[in-house]
């Protein structure tokens, strides 16, 4: 396997050597892990860790503020992962199945590039039978408050808050189309695989009645209603989800893997 060291823009990472293969009849499959904006690695760590016990490689990113901030940016940088993730498959053909879990909207933005881009380009429509499913956690964040309080959060000084009260209403005004984009790509109805959604209604960034129409949204979209599975926290902080509630959060994990190796040997028969 030629995924041995760190790549330009992702971390690889082999499963657990005493994992079990996940589905049968394919080699490992691979979950594209997408932090939030200003993780660090250590914490996004204990993600991957948690596919890496089931048997999954990985390749995981890790956001940053000033990515978000900069025209173009999460463009080109999702057309690197795309190629890489690309690149992968070529390099790893029993590999049949692919996972995103993405964090917030540092990493949101980033699976909507991607996912829009293997559905529309013709060179890239080939992984769509790959995607198996996603798991998206504290996202999307829509509003421009909350928008703002995220860039508060991982600020580093007074002045850079300051800058950012006054440019996050006008990137919100200027990118408000992309912002709608990045909606409908998430509840898309060509996002026919597993869903798994963990938000909360403590959460200070994204609001629960803005998810509760996501979910809602994705539910009507789906053609087979078991391929969405969420759970609505009522006391965890924003990305912390796994934290305050590890059993409820390693259980719908476990469930959600569980539903994709169902739906491989329905599409086998």
């Amino acid at each position: 396997m030629s995924f041995q060291k760190k790549l330009p823009i992702f971390e690889f990472q082999q499963a657990e050597n005493d994992s079990p293969i996940p589905f049968e009849g394919e080699d490992r499959p691979l979950t594209v892990v997408l932090g939030w904006m200003g993780c660090r690695r250590e914490h996004l760590q204990k993600y991957v860790d948690q596919w890496r016990k089931r048997g999954f490689n990985t390749l995981s990113f890790c956001s940053k503020p000033i990515q978000l901030l900069v025209p173009g940016v999460i463009q080109n940088k999702g057309d690197e992962m795309l190629e890489q993730i690309k690149k992968y498959l070529k390099e790893n053909k029993r590999c049949k199945s692919v996972i995103f879990n993405a964090f917030s909207n540092g990493g949101g933005f980033y699976y909507g590039h991607i996912i829009r881009q293997i559905h529309e380009r013709d060179d890239c429509k080939w992984m769509r039978s790959y995607v198996k499913g996603t798991v998206l956690d504290s996202l999307p964040a829509i509003r421009p408050l909350s928008i703002y309080t995220a860039f508060k959060m991982t600020s580093p000084n007074i002045f850079v808050t300051f800058l950012l009260a006054l440019i996050v209403p006008l990137i919100v005004l200027l990118f408000w189309k992309k912002m709608s984009l990045y909606q409908q790509t998430l509840t898309s109805k060509k996002n026919q695989w597993q869903h798994l959604i963990f938000y909360s209604k403590a959460d200070i960034i994204v609001h629960s009645d803005d998810i509760d129409q996501l979910v809602a949204t994705i539910k009507n979209n789906l053609s087979k209603s078991h391929h969405l599975d969420y759970n609505r926290f009522d006391d965890s902080p924003h990305v912390l989800h796994m934290r305050a509630h590890p059993k409820i959060y390693e259980d719908k994990l476990n469930h959600f893997v569980t539903c994709i190796k169902n739906t491989n040997l329905e599409n086998k028969k």
